[in-house]
Formats: structure tokens, C-alpha cells, sequence
């Protein structure tokens, strides 16, 4: 199969989801999503089993960006700030999913050790549709701090709730002793290999930022390091997204600020990226594993179940720890994702179960069923409920730039519709009174006929000698300065800043639509800036991060 052909398509029809849903108020994340579904062998089976292994390098380089991202988003003075809450949350509402998972699962199956495993499994966050989503809606504040802390930190807890719960079902199913090396060896082993693999490659990117003084250059080095730190995960069989978690949040803290601007270029390169991850994931998941009876009700028991441990482990460790109130109450919200480290821990308990045969193997099939199908529902519930949480905590479009007021406002926006305008048969006694009323600099000319001929500005008036017994014979329309740098009320704000740019100017007329001459407002640079840097910090204003 032409592999370029399938990508171009997977990325053309995953934007169109995406936009799609986007128009319905819904996170383009859900739309990526169902492209995936309904191009998976769900429904028209473009995306088949062997196609979607092909994909395995891009899966885990999104993978491994999405981490960076996070762990950028990591800085050590916010965890000073927040450390208490964000570490007390974090282990109330993981083992407090494990329990209630655990709990429930057990009664419904008569089977402890698939109590364990499913509740082990549900104590883990997936980050990727967490942090689409946060980015999306420009989230910034307490909650999305803490969010990000808690799905960056969630997977590395869950290995190790995983590795006891093992151990322990293992021991149930065979009757084994338990042993403290067994049972800790292995997770520990992976989180140490990818936390050192995350700090060495971030100390050495570090070491190359302070010797590129050209700033181009950093994206292509940062780039290669979060491959090669990809590559490195998969060949000692660790977690990437870890261990570039780790790359993160070491490049942010160490990098000069001059050259924090590399992660921005990272987030818009990798665009593309992610809606192809998101489009994959789509396409692994197969509804047509609900209509079996017995996996249906259990995973409707498990996702009721893990929603509650989420939701009340996340508001019980809130008022324990004094977190904000905006915290306490809709942190919950934003922990429903299940993706990666599920799907994938839920792959190793069938291989384990597998092995040991009889009923073992129909519940590592059960599991795994389970996983993947509520996997698919999850990531289709999580996406908005993030966006719920947020909107109640007040943190949507916070997290601006100047470039995002520029490109979410028109010209009729901010143009100022309370101006002076001068006259064509207005003398130069009339003009110079306008001008005394006003401190522009530049004036609007318009004709008898109300539409706009030009531009007069102070300088032209003191170019202008004249006799005091002339000034009734000088009109406007003999020293106007004609204009054909107009833009119209309904036009991008984006490019009357390039106009002001690529011009060199800072006095615009508005013109009521495109081809008219219809004078209804102006633009004044110095106004233009100050309404974005005013709208940024009103955007910004009181919260802290």
C-alpha cells in the first residue's frame, strides 16, 4: 500500500472531523477520533491490522511530543506552589480508583485476581486527548496545572500499582508465595531507566541551547532529541511518554527564556502529528466488542466505577490537601481519559493470562475486551468533560498571545467608530478647529457624497503657507492626500497588522464592506496595540499558574 497516499488521506479527512466538530462546540479531538472509528475495521476497514502496525514509529513519536509538551508544561516553581495538593490529589484519587474498581469488579466476576487487574488498570490517566484539549481551548490556571501534573505523574504511579496487583493475581491464580523483589523489581526498573534517559538527553540538549546562539536552530536539536529519546524507550522496552516527560520538564527549566520560544514551534510543527495519532487510535478501537453481553455489563460496571474513584478520589484529596476550590471541584472532570498505558498494561495481562491457559485465558480476553472498550467510549466522553471543567473553572482562553487576539478578532472589532471627519468643502479655518478638538494626527476625508477620498494629516497642514485673510479660500479637497490603503469592517484584524507592517503606517480607514468607499470607522496603531496587550492581560488577569 503507498503509505504517503494513506497518510495524506488520514490527514485531510482527520482535519475535516476535526473542524466539523469544532462548529458543533465539541473538541476536535472527538472528530480525529471518529474519522479513525468509522475508517477502521469497525465499519470500512481502510485502516486494517497490518496498515495500523505500519504506523508504530509516527504513533510513537506523537507519543513521545505529547510528553515533551507536557513535561514543558512542568516548571519547578509551580510545583512549589502547588507540590502539596497536586502529589495528595494524585495518590487519593489513583488508589481510590483502584479500590472501587477492584471492589466492584470482583463482586461481579466471583474473581479477585480480575478485580485486581481491572482496578489497577483503571488508576491510570492517558495525557494525549488530556493535553489536545487543554491546548485547544487555550486553558490556563490552577486547574490546568494541576491537571497536566496529574495525568504527566498518573502513568509512573499506575506502573507500580499495576506491578503489585500483578504479583498478588498471579499468586491468587497459582497459589505462588509473593515476594517484595517481584513485585516492585520490574516497574521500578522502567520508571528509573526512563527518568535517566529523560534527564540525561535533557541535560544534553540543555548544553547544546547554550552553544546555538541562533534561535532556528534550536527546533531542529530539540526535534532530534525528543526522537532520539523516543527511540531509546522503545529499545530498552520503557515508556516514551515518560521518559519524554522528563525531557521536558528539564529542557523548560534549564533553557534560557530567550529560548522558550522552541516549544511553541514544536506545538504548531507537530499539528499534523497529532491529528494522525488521534485519527490511529480512532481506527484501533473496535465497537462491535459491546454487543457481547457479558463485556458489556462489566464495562459498563467499570466505567461507572472509575468514574466515581476519579471524581470523588480527586475532590477528597483536594480538601485534604486545601486546594483551590476551582480544583477540588472540577479536577475530576478532566481525569476520564484512558488511552496508552491502559490499553497497553491491558495487552501484557493477556499475554500473561494467555499463558496460563483455561479460564486464566478467557479472562485475559475478557480484560483486554473490557480495556478497548471502554477505551473507545472514554475518549469519546473525556474530550468534552475536560472542556466542562475548565469552562466552570473559568480557565478557557487564558493561556493567549498577542497572535491569538490577532487572529480572533476582525477589523470591526476594534476600530474606533467615534472619529472627526472633515469635509471636502471644509476651509482650512474648519480643519484646523477639527484638529484642535482632537489628538490624532491623521484626519479622514470624505465627499459630498459621504464617501472617503483621502487622508490629511498635521504635517500636511504646516506644509501648507498661507496668507490669515486665505485661510477661507483653502478647502480640504485641495490638500488631501489620496489613499487606496483601505481595509473593510468585516476583514481579518490579521491583515490589517500587516498591512501597518508591510506599509510602515499607522493610520487605517475603514471602509464599510470590500469595494466600498463607505467611511465607517479607522484604525490608529498605537490603539490597535493597546487593545491586544489590553485583552491578553484582562485574558490572564488574576490567576495564578
Amino acid at each position: 500500500m503507498n503509505i504517503l497516499l494513506v497518510i495524506g488521506i488520514i490527514i485531510l479527512l482527520g482535519t475535516i472531523g476535526g473542524r466539523i466538530f469544532r462548529k458543533l462546540n465539541l473538541p476536535q479531538v472527538m472528530g480525529y477520533i471518529i474519522i479513525g472509528l468509522l475508517l477502521g475495521e469497525s465499519f470500512h476497514g481502510f485502516l486494517s491490522g497490518p496498515v495500523l502496525d505500519s504506523f508504530r514509529p509516527i504513533t510513537s513519536l506523537a507519543l513521545g511530543i505529547i510528553g515533551f509538551m507536557i513535561g514543558s508544561e512542568l516548571r519547578f516553581d509551580r510545583f512549589k506552589r502547588y507540590s502539596r495538593s497536586i502529589y495528595t490529589i494524585l495518590f487519593v484519587e489513583a488508589f481510590l480508583t483502584f479500590f472501587v474498581v477492584a471492589a466492584v469488579a470482583a463482586l461481579i466476576t466471583k474473581k479477585i485476581y480480575m478485580g485486581l487487574m481491572l482496578g489497577a488498570l483503571a488508576s491510570a490517566t492517558a495525557p494525549a486527548a488530556t493535553y489536545s484539549v487543554l491546548g485547544e481551548y487555550k486553558a490556563r490556571g490552577p486547574l490546568t496545572t494541576t491537571t497536566l501534573s496529574i495525568v504527566a505523574l498518573d502513568d509512573a504511579l499506575a506502573l507500580l500499582i499495576y506491578g503489585f496487583a500483578s504479583v498478588f493475581a498471579r499468586a491468587l491464580i497459582v497459589h505462588e508465595s509473593l515476594s517484595f523483589g517481584r513485585t516492585m523489581g520490574m516497574p521500578l526498573f522502567q520508571i528509573a531507566v526512563s527518568v535517566l534517559i529523560g534527564i540525561a538527553s535533557g541535560f544534553v540538549l540543555h548544553n547544546i541551547g547554550e552553544r546555538t546562539r541562533e534561535k532556528e536552530r534550536m527546533l531542529p536539536f530539540t526535534l532530534g532529541t525528543v526522537i532520539l529519546v523516543v527511540g531509546l524507550s522503545i529499545y530498552f522496552k520503557v515508556d516514551p511518554i515518560l521518559a519524554s516527560m522528563v525531557l521536558g520538564t528539564v529542557a523548560s527549566n534549564l533553557q534560557p527564556s530567550e529560548k522558550q520560544g522552541v516549544f511553541d514551534d514544536i506545538k504548531k510543527l507537530s499539528s499534523p502529528i497529532f491529528i494522525l495519532f488521534f485519527v490511529l487510535v480512532g481506527a484501533r478501537l473496535d465497537a462491535r466488542i459491546l454487543a457481547k453481553g457479558g463485556v458489556l455489563l462489566l464495562a459498563v460496571a467499570y466505567i461507572l466505577s472509575r468514574s466515581f474513584g476519579k471524581m470523588a478520589g480527586a475532590y477528597i484529596g483536594g480538601k485534604i490537601s486545601g486546594a483551590r476550590s476551582t480544583v477540588t471541584r472540577y479536577l475530576g472532570f478532566c481525569l476520564f481519559d484512558q488511552a496508552g498505558v491502559a490499553v497497553g498494561l491491558s495487552i501484557a495481562v493477556f499475554h500473561t493470562f494467555s499463558s496460563l491457559g483455561g479460564e486464566v485465558r478467557l479472562a485475559g480476553i475478557m480484560i483486554i475486551s473490557i480495556i478497548t472498550a471502554t477505551t473507545f467510549l472514554l475518549q469519546l466522553v473525556a474530550p468534552p468533560l475536560i472542556k466542562y471543567g475548565i469552562k466552570k473553572a473559568d480557565e478557557m482562553n487564558r493561556n493567549i498571545t498577542e497572535e491569538d487576539v490577532i487572529n480572533a478578532n476582525r477589523v470591526s472589532d476594534v476600530m474606533d467608530e467615534d472619529f472627526f471627519v472633515i469635509r471636502e468643502n471644509d476651509n482650512l479655518h474648519r480643519i484646523i478647529d477639527v484638529m484642535k478638538k482632537s489628538n490624532a494626527y491623521k484626519f479622514p476625508v470624505v465627499g459630498m457624497d459621504g464617501n472617503f477620498m483621502g487622508v490629511i494629516s498635521l504635517g500636511e497642514i504646516r506644509d501648507t503657507f498661507y496668507e490669515e485673510q486665505m485661510d477661507m479660500l483653502i478647502l480640504a479637497g485641495d490638500i488631501v492626500r489620496e489613499s487606496d490603503v483601505v481595509v473593510h469592517a468585516k476583514q481579518e484584524l490579521r491583515d490589517a497588522m500587516d498591512i501597518f507592517e508591510t506599509k510602515n503606517i499607522d493610520y487605517i480607514p475603514v471602509m464599510k464592506e470590500k469595494g466600498s468607499r463607505k467611511l465607517v470607522g479607522q484604525l490608529e496603531y498605537r490603539k490597535v496595540a493597546h487593545f491586544i496587550s489590553k485583552e491578553v492581560l484582562s485574558r490572564q488577569q488574576g490567576l495564578e499558574v
